[in-house]
């Protein structure tokens, strides 16, 4: 039996504003359990933001609420519903496009 492992994967920037903008796609090369979203920003958060999210190209029907941030703090946005990430596959995060919200940087926690 192996131990838990908690391990992080920078996806980049994204615009929770931004007409349907895409974090970069990254591979998880060993799957587990998707934690959350952990995230900063040097901008504030007015409103909610939410992003869904992709694996290996498909809509995963779940996505990730970021709550109202102040200026240069950050969070834990954690998936509407539990998710698995199978070995090898790509992740991304789309955004909503709503107004009030801004950009933020991105990086997955994965538990295996």
């Amino acid at each position: 039996m192996r131990t838990l492992n908690d391990y992080f994967i920078s996806l980049g920037n994204i615009d929770l504003g931004g007409s349907s903008d895409t974090s970069n796609i990254v591979c998880v090369p060993d799957g587990g359990e998707l934690i959350g979203v952990s995230y900063n920003t040097s901008e504030a958060i007015d409103v909610l933001g939410t992003a869904d999210l992709f694996i290996d190209g498909a809509d995963q029907n779940t996505g990730f609420v970021f709550p109202i941030t102040a200026v240069d703090t950050g969070g834990l946005a954690q998936a509407e519903t539990q998710v698995f990430v199978p070995d090898n596959t790509s992740i991304q995060l789309q955004s909503q496009d709503q107004p009030g919200t801004g950009i933020i940087d991105c990086t997955l926690i994965v538990r295996r």
